[in-house]
C-alpha cells in the first residue's frame, strides 16, 4: 500500500513534479523578497537628511572678516600633525606658531563614514553626508544641497578632480581648477599635488595684476578661497601614515599654509582675512579610512585671522567637562597628549559640521540651509551682543529645517505625531528677542542654545519618524517568510498527521480562496493608507511582501492546528528538541545577519 504522505493522495511521480515546481517558485519568490527587504536599509538608515524649501536666516551682525581661506589637508591625522618627530622637532612649525600666538586650535571630530566627500560636505555644507551618496560612490551629488560656497560672493578653489567639482562644478560665481586624474599616482610621492594647488593660487594672484576684472573680483567682500591638499591621503594609502613620505607631507602642508598666508597678507594688506586649516578625515595605521576609529575621526583644526580669538591659557574656569560627547562618541574635554606640547594652551574641540557655521559667521553670511553644525563660540572674537545674534541666527537656521520637515510630514500624514518639546517654539523666540532688547545677553544665549539643542533633537525625530513602522513591517516579513518555509518543509518532507487534507480537500480549497480574498482586501487597504500619506513606492512593496507571507501562513491554519495537537500529545523531550532546534536556527540567522551587515559596511566604505 502506497503512503501518500501529508500532502494528500498523489502518486510519487506527480508529487515529485509538483514539489519541484513549487520549490522553484519559492526560490524565485525568496530572491525577490530578500532583494526588496534589503532595499529597506536605505529607507531606514540611508535616508537623505536634506530638505528643500528652507528659508535663509540673514545675520544681524557685522562680518568680522572680508574674506576667508580654507585649507583642507585630505587624510591628515591629528596626532601626526601635532606630535613631534623622532628628533623632537615638530612637523608643522608655522601652524604651531599660529596656535601659540595668533589663533585657536583643537580637534575636529568627524563622523563615519570617514571618506573624503562626506568630510568635505560636513566642513563646507555643515551636515553629515547624505547617505544616499553611497549609491554614487561618494562622488556625485544625488541630492543638491546648500554650502558656504553657495552663499559666498565668489569662491576660488583648486585641488582634486574628485572634490573641487562637487562644490564648484555647478556654481556660477566660482573660479576653480583641478589637475587630471592621471596625477593621482600612488606609486610616487603625492606631495606635489599640494604644491600644484599652491602654484595655481599664486598664479591667479599674479594674473590679477594685469587683469583688472580679476583684481576687482578679488577685492569683493565674502570671498572664499579653498585649497584642497590631497597629498597626505594619497601617501597614506600608498605608504602608510608612519612612513617618512607621509610624515614629510605634513611638513609640505605646513609650508603650503605658510605660503598662502604670506601671499594673501602681502596682496591685500588689510588684516581682514580669516584662515581655517583642517582635514576631512584621518588615516588608519593600515593606510585606510572609513570607520569610526580615532585615527580616522580625529583631525586637526587651526583658525586664525580676522574675527578669530587669540590663544588663552587653560584654566578651570574656561575648560570644564560637561559630559558632552562628539559625533564620533569621544568625550568632551578629552586630555591633550603630553607629546603634543600644547597642554598649556586652551584646546577647543568641535564636531566637523560646526566648521560651516564658523566660516559663515566669520564672513557674516547666512548659514547653509542644510547645516546642523553648532557655532563654536570659543573661536569667535565678537562682542557679547554679536555673539548672541550669531548663535540666534545659527539656531533659527536649524529651527527652520525642523519646521520644514514637520510641515512636510504633517501634510502627508493621516495621523501626525508632533515633536512636543518644540510645540511652543515661537514663544521661546519671542523671549529671546525680549532678552536681547533688554541686554540680558547671558540669559538670551542660554535660551538660544537650548532652543538649538531642541531643534537638533527635532530633526533627528523626523529623520527617524518612520523607523518603527518600517522595522516592524520588515521584521514581520522575515518572520513570516521563515514560518512559511518551515510549514512547507513539514508538509512536504514529513509524515505528520494530515488526514484533513484528503478528507476535506474541497473545503480546504474553498477556505484558501476566502483567506486570499481577505488578504487582498487588507493589503489593498494598507496600500491605500500609504498612498494617501504619499509614501515612497518601496513602502508599498514592503507591505505587500509582508502581507503575502502572512496570508500564506493563515491559509494553512488547519495544518497548524493539527500540528499543534500532534506536538501537544508528544513527550516533553520532543518539545525541548524542537525548542533547541528553533534556538539554533535563530543563532544561525543572527550570524547570517551579522555577516551581511559586515559585508555591506565594507561595500559602503569602498
Amino acid at each position: 500500500m502506497r503512503s501518500d504522505g501529508i500532502l494528500g493522495s498523489r502518486d510519487a511521480e506527480e508529487r515529485s513534479k509538483w514539489l519541484k515546481r513549487k520549490e522553484i517558485w519559492l526560490v524565485v519568490l525568496g530572491v525577490i523578497l530578500h532583494a526588496v527587504y534589503m532595499l529597506s536599509i536605505f529607507d531606514i538608515y540611508f535616508k537623505t537628511p536634506i530638505v528643500h524649501g528652507v528659508d535663509l536666516v540673514t545675520p544681524r551682525f557685522t562680518a568680522p572678516a572680508k574674506r576667508l581661506v580654507l585649507l583642507v589637508a585630505d587624510g591628515l591625522r591629528a596626532d601626526k600633525f601635532y606630535e613631534p618627530d623622532s628628533e623632537g622637532n615638530y612637523r608643522a612649525p608655522f601652524l604651531r606658531s599660529i596656535i601659540k600666538t595668533q589663533g585657536r586650535w583643537g580637534v575636529s571630530h568627524a563622523r563615519p563614514p570617514t571618506e573624503s566627500r562626506p568630510g568635505h560636505v560636513a566642513i563646507i555644507a555643515g551636515f553629515y553626508e547624505d547617505p544616499s551618496a553611497v549609491t554614487k560612490g561618494w562622488k556625485a551629488n544625488p541630492v543638491e544641497f546648500d554650502s558656504v560656497f553657495n552663499r559666498s560672493r565668489h569662491t576660488i578653489s583648486f585641488g582634486s578632480p574628485d572634490i573641487v567639482p562637487i562644490f564648484c562644478g555647478a556654481l556660477q560665481h566660482s573660479t576653480w581648477g583641478s589637475y587630471p586624474h592621471d596625477f593621482e599616482d600612488f606609486a610616487t610621492d603625492a606631495s606635489f599635488l599640494d604644491m600644484w594647488s599652491l602654484d595655481q593660487f599664486r598664479s591667479l594672484l599674479n594674473r590679477s595684476n594685469e587683469d583688472s576684472k580679476l583684481k576687482k573680483l578679488l577685492q569683493m567682500d565674502n570671498l572664499v578661497v579653498f585649497l584642497h591638499l590631497l597629498g597626505c591621503d594619497s601617501n597614506g594609502h600608498a605608504h602608510r601614515p608612519f612612513s617618512s613620505i607621509y610624515l614629510n607631507n605634513v611638513k609640505v602642508v605646513d609650508h603650503v599654509a605658510e605660503s598662502v598666508y604670506n601671499l594673501v597678507e602681502d596682496y591685500f594688506k588689510d588684516n581682514r582675512t580669516a584662515y581655517i586649516f583642517t582635514a576631512d578625515h584621518g588615516m588608519s595605521d593600515k593606510g585606510s579610512h572609513g570607520d569610526g576609529h580615532p585615527s580616522n575621526t580625529d583631525t586637526p583644526l587651526v583658525a586664525w585671522g580676522a574675527g578669530v580669538k587669540y590663544p588663552r591659557p587653560v584654566s578651570s574656569s574656561n575648560h570644564s567637562d560637561s559630559g558632552f560627547r562628539f559625533v564620533d562618541d569621544h568625550v568632551h574635554d578629552s586630555p591633550t597628549p603630553t607629546e603634543w606640547g600644547l597642554h598649556g594652551i586652551e584646546r577647543v574641540d568641535v564636531n566637523q559640521a560646526d566648521i560651516a557655521p564658523l566660516m559663515s559667521t566669520l564672513l557674516g553670511l547666512p548659514c547653509p540651509v542644510n547645516s546642523v553644525g553648532s557655532l563654536p563660540l570659543d573661536y569667535i572674537n565678537m562682542s557679547k551682543a554679536e555673539e548672541v545674534e550669531a548663535v540666534l541666527a545659527n539656531t533659527k537656521e536649524i529651527l527652520n529645517q525642523f519646521l520644514r520637515k514637520s510641515y512636510i510630514k504633517q501634510s502627508h500624514s493621516l495621523y501626525f505625531k508632533p515633536f512636543k518639546p518644540l510645540s511652543h517654539y515661537s514663544s521661546m523666540l519671542d523671549k529671546i528677542e525680549h532678552l536681547i532688547l533688554s541686554k540680558e545677553y547671558d540669559a538670551a544665549m542660554d535660551l538660544s542654545q537650548n532652543l538649538r539643542s531642541l531643534a537638533l533633537q527635532g530633526l533627528h525625530y523626523f529623520q527617524t519618524y518612520d523607523w518603527l513602522m518600517l522595522m516592524s513591517v520588515i521584521t514581520l516579513g522575515y518572520v513570516g517568510w521563515m514560518l512559511y518555509l518551515v510549514l512547507h518543509v513539514l508538509q512536504s518532507y514529513t509524515s505528520l498527521p494530515g488526514n484533513i487534507f484528503g478528507v476535506e480537500q474541497a473545503v480546504q480549497r474553498n477556505h484558501h480562496r476566502k483567506i486570499y480574498l481577505y488578504g487582498c482586501v487588507v493589503t489593498a487597504m494598507l496600500s491605500s493608507l500609504l498612498l494617501l500619506e504619499h509614501s515612497p513606492p518601496l513602502y508599498h512593496m514592503y507591505m505587500i511582501m509582508t502581507s503575502f507571507s502572512w496570508v500564506q501562513i493563515f491559509s494553512e491554519y488547519r495544518f497548524i492546528n493539527v500540528l499543534w495537537k500532534h506536538l501537544s500529545g508528544r513527550k516533553v523531550n520532543i518539545v525541548i528538541k524542537l525548542l533547541a532546534t528553533t534556538a539554533l536556527s535563530v543563532f544561525i540567522l543572527e550570524f547570517l545577519v551579522s555577516v551581511f551587515i559586515l559585508i555591506f559596511s565594507n561595500l559602503v566604505r569602498l
